[in-house]
């Protein structure tokens, strides 16, 4: 199990054992409260085996989820970005030489080449920026629908607290009385 989805286990054993001390079910005390989480938590491991399917079904999502997720800078990497860069740096050389050879002085000439290689470079970035953040926001908003991993995570908590916490407290239960 994931360290962060151990926490997310460990939350729900301890939420279960508050509410069944607020019920009176044999561990109100404190001591008992303290008890009953340690030996809880001892046996989470154990307890989570009993919603092994839902958390598979689970980490597969996840991981499917990050699979296709692409930061920004992937996305320049993944892109062609060195024909645009290769272009840039032609019309910038080009710049340089069309004022060159008009008779402009050499420090304009560079400036108007160093112009053009700017501007290119900007519209590379504006052009791979473009195509990312709303395939990037089509994948955010795609994470929030039904049936995602989201949908998983409840359901692999359900089977947590169904078949491994509540049948863990019963028979603690029934140890105690």
């Amino acid at each position: 199990m994931r360290e962060s989805h151990r926490g997310e286990a460990e939350r729900l054993l301890e939420r279960a054992v508050d509410e069944e001390a607020r019920r009176g079910g044999g561990a109100g005390a404190p001591a008992d409260r303290a008890a009953l989480t340690a030996r809880g938590l001892e046996a989470l491991d154990a307890l989570a085996a009993s919603a092994a399917e839902e958390y598979e079904a689970y980490v597969r999502a996840l991981d499917e989820a990050a699979a296709g997720d692409e930061s920004l800078g992937e996305a320049f990497r993944r892109g062609n970005t060195s024909t645009a860069l290769l272009v840039t740096a032609v019309a910038a050389a080009a710049a340089v030489g069309a004022d060159l050879s008009l008779g402009v002085g050499a420090g304009t000439a560079l400036a108007a080449g160093a112009v053009t290689g700017i501007a290119g470079a900007v519209a590379t970035v504006a052009k791979v920026t473009a195509l990312h953040l709303p395939a990037a926001n089509r994948r955010a908003g795609v994470r929030g629908q039904p049936g995602g991993p989201e949908q998983l995570r409840l359901q692999w908590l359900t089977a947590l607290e169904v078949r491994g916490i509540r049948p863990f407290l019963e028979q603690q239960r029934a140890v105690a009385a």
